[in-house]
């Protein structure tokens, strides 16, 4: 049942959600919400817990830490935890105790007890947990040496709960997005590309690491500053007139540096690539296109389709189906995409 709770149970409550929703990354997590939850429940051990029971996986993490690592067999033995059970077949995560479920005397014959809990005197357990998948559950427990925990702590854990879950969510989501970016300014890198990001107001909002290195290279920016030369900056936003789509392009041969744009809601995005034509020509050498394939290959890049490829060479669909079976037996690809991005990586 629900403890009345006063003023300055809510004020304690109400310290714990902010200091857990400070933690900015998921590795911290189980720290620093243990260390938060504390000041809520006293307690002379407090535990986060992972359980993968498919991989019969177990992630612990003590506060304060444990004078012993824990046996291996600590999934095993958790089998006959009696508020584990049960979380397991309910679902139900709601601050729970040991002593709701066994007296002492049972209690004692647990092989949890006498193999895990008997060594740290642990006497009783209140906790709560989530229910991520059929196989994977989280959760939160806090021991003492006796069986002294009252309605007040467990109205108090059932309240912070939902924030717990909340906060949890949320880094798992923001480290995924993390690794997405790592991910994408990675490939970015690998393909030569970059990428500069600018709001309406004409500012750089984003530049992918070496995109300015690369622009310096063509065109003159100010030393330290990331800020678009005022020709590409009217190009961009389109003062010049030009809205067919056409890139920017800026020769230095051997090489030239073509910029395309990307509206997105109120970002505009300007992606950035290299073509060297020498290196280019003498990577593409080696598989032994003709004259007529190079000209198909860059149409391919270009994704056009057969019967467009044959109204721009003047030849027919047929003709220049075969053309496009051709190249890709000789560039070793299975389909058009994986041609184009050969032609990528090379700089074309």
């Amino acid at each position: 049942m629900t403890h009345p709770l006063t003023h300055e149970d809510y004020a304690r409550l109400l310290a714990c959600i902010e200091g857990i929703y400070r933690c900015r990354r998921l590795a911290e997590f189980p720290k620093h919400a243990l260390s938060e939850l504390r000041k809520l429940v006293e307690c002379e051990m407090a535990c986060y817990a992972e359980a993968d029971f498919a991989r019969q996986r177990l992630l612990n993490v003590f506060d304060p830490p444990l004078p012993f690592d824990p046996p291996k067999e600590w999934l095993q033995f958790a089998a006959d935890h009696p508020v584990l059970n049960y979380f397991k077949s309910s679902g139900d995560g709601q601050a729970l105790k040991i002593s709701d479920f066994v007296d002492l005397r049972e209690y004692h014959q647990l092989e949890v007890y006498r193999k895990i809990f008997q060594d740290v005197g642990v006497e009783d357990q209140l906790g709560f947990g989530v229910q991520v998948d059929n196989h994977f559950v989280l959760g939160f427990c806090f021991s003492r040496g006796e069986r002294s925990f009252t309605e007040r702590n467990r109205t108090l854990l059932n309240l912070v709960r939902p924030h717990v879950i909340q906060a949890y969510l949320h880094l798992e989501e923001l480290a995924g997005h993390e690794q997405l970016q790592r991910d994408l300014q990675t490939a970015l890198r690998e393909n030569g590309l970059g990428v500069i990001i600018l709001n309406n107001a004409r500012s750089v909002v984003h530049a992918t690491p070496g995109a300015f290195e690369k622009l310096t290279g063509y065109l003159p920016i100010p030393d330290g500053q990331q800020k678009l030369p005022e020709t590409l900056s009217r190009w961009a936003f389109g003062e010049n007139g030009d809205q067919n789509g056409e890139p920017f392009v800026v020769n230095r041969e051997p090489a030239r540096l073509i910029i395309r744009r990307v509206r997105q809601s109120n970002r505009l995005l300007l992606l950035l690539s290299e073509e060297n034509s020498a290196a280019a020509a003498e990577r593409l050498a080696r598989y032994q296109l003709t004259p007529r394939e190079t000209e198909v290959l860059r149409w391919i890049a270009a994704g056009k389709s057969n019967a467009e490829i044959g109204a721009i060479l003047g030849v027919t669909t047929g003709t220049a189906k075969i053309h496009v079976e051709r190249i890709l037996t000789k560039l070793g690809v299975e389909n058009r995409t994986a041609a184009a991005a050969l032609l990528r990586q090379f700089g074309i």
